[in-house]
C-alpha cells in the first residue's frame, strides 16, 4: 500500500516573524509532507521564508492570496494542493515534530476517518515543545452532537482527507470567523471526526488574533449554529436550538459589558425565543433595563 501524501496549507497576512517559525516546525517533521503551500494575503512572507527556502528538504510554494480572509486563502491552497491529506496550519502556530507522522499513521488504515485533530497547548511567546509519552492507543471520536455544542478541533491541529473537501466543498468564504467549525460540521455528516489525545500542536497566544475578537466571534458562531438549526436532522434539532440560544445569550451579555444595552436587548430576546427558561438571559435583560433607567435618570438631571 502506498502511503498517502500530505499537503500543508498556511494562510498568512503580515506576520513574518510568526510565519518563519511556523514553517520551520513543518520542515522539522519526522514525516515530511509532499509540499508546503503558503498563501500570502499580505507582505513580507517571501523575505521571511528565504532562509528556509534555501535549505528546506521539501517544496515550499508561495501563492498570492485573494485578500478576502483566511477561508478564501485556504481555498486557494486547496485548489493548488496535490496531497491525499490536507494539513492546516495558521501562520502563528507550531507543530511538534511527530505530529504528521502520528496523524498519518492513524489516517492511513481508516478510510472512514475524515478529519483528525490533536491535543493543543496554548502559550504566549515561543514555548518549548512538550515532551511526548507513548503513542495514544485510541482516538477520541467527536460526534455530531458534540460538534454542535462546541468547536472541538483547533484548525492548526487538523488533517483532513482530500476527498472530504471534494465532497463537501471548500471553506465558506462568507464567514469571517468560525469557518473551521462550519467545515467540521459538514464533514461530520459523512465521515468520522476525531481527536488524537496527544499534545502535538502549539497555539500561540498574542493580541493580533481574529479568534480573540470576543463579541465578533460570538456573532459568527451564532450564524454557524443558525445554519445547523435550519438544515439539521430532527434528532439534533432541540440541541441546536439550545446552542443557538446560548450563543445569543453570550453575545447579549458581551454587548451589555460594552455598555450597548440597546443592541444587547435585541439579541437577548432572540435567545429567549429559542429557550425561555435560561435565567442568565433573564438576568441580562434585567441589567439592560437598569442601565436604561440609569441613563434616563441621568439625562433628566
Amino acid at each position: 500500500m502506498v502511503s498517502p501524501t500530505v499537503s500543508v496549507i498556511i494562510p498568512t497576512r503580515n506576520r513574518p516573524k510568526y510565519l518563519r517559525a511556523s514553517v520551520a516546525s513543518v520542515c522539522a517533521q519526522t514525516l515530511l509532507p509532499a509540499e508546503i503551500l503558503v498563501v500570502d494575503d499580505g507582505t513580507g512572507a517571501e523575505e521571511a521564508l528565504r532562509p528556509l527556502l534555501e535549505v528546506a528538504r521539501l517544496p515550499i510554494r508561495l501563492l498570492p492570496g485573494p485578500g478576502a480572509g483566511p477561508a478564501a486563502a485556504r481555498n486557494v491552497g486547496l485548489e493548488a494542493a496535490c496531497g491525499d491529506l490536507i494539513a492546516l496550519l495558521d501562520d502563528d502556530d507550531l507543530w511538534h515534530p511527530e505530529k504528521l507522522a502520528w496523524q498519518v499513521a492513524w489516517m492511513e488504515p481508516r478510510p472512514d476517518l475524515g478529519a483528525l485533530g490533536t491535543g493543543v497547548l496554548r502559550r504566549h511567546g515561543l514555548p518549548v515543545m512538550p515532551r511526548l509519552r507513548s503513542k495514544p492507543r485510541r482516538l477520541r471520536p467527536v460526534g455530531r452532537a458534540a460538534l454542535v455544542r462546541a468547536n472541538r478541533l483547533t484548525t492548526s491541529s487538523v488533517i483532513v482527507r482530500r476527498e472530504c473537501f471534494d465532497a463537501c466543498g471548500g471553506f465558506d468564504e462568507s464567514l469571517l470567523l468560525a469557518q473551521d467549525w462550519e467545515m467540521w460540521l459538514r464533514i461530520a455528516r459523512q465521515w468520522t471526526v476525531a481527536v488524537l489525545p496527544a499534545t502535538l500542536t502549539i497555539y500561540r497566544l498574542h493580541d493580533n488574533q481574529r479568534s480573540a475578537y470576543g463579541n465578533e466571534m460570538r456573532r459568527w458562531e451564532a450564524q454557524v449554529i443558525g445554519r445547523v438549526l435550519e438544515g439539521e436532522e430532527a434528532a439534533l434539532h432541540g440541541l441546536a436550538r439550545r446552542r443557538l440560544a446560548w450563543a445569543h445569550c453570550r453575545l447579549g451579555r458581551g454587548l451589555l459589558r460594552e455598555q450597548k444595552p440597546g443592541q444587547a436587548v435585541q439579541v437577548l430576546w432572540q435567545s429567549l425565543a429559542l429557550n425561555p427558561l435560561n435565567p442568565l438571559t433573564w438576568g441580562a435583560l434585567a441589567r439592560c433595563a437598569l442601565q436604561h433607567l440609569a441613563v434616563a435618570g441621568a439625562s433628566r438631571l
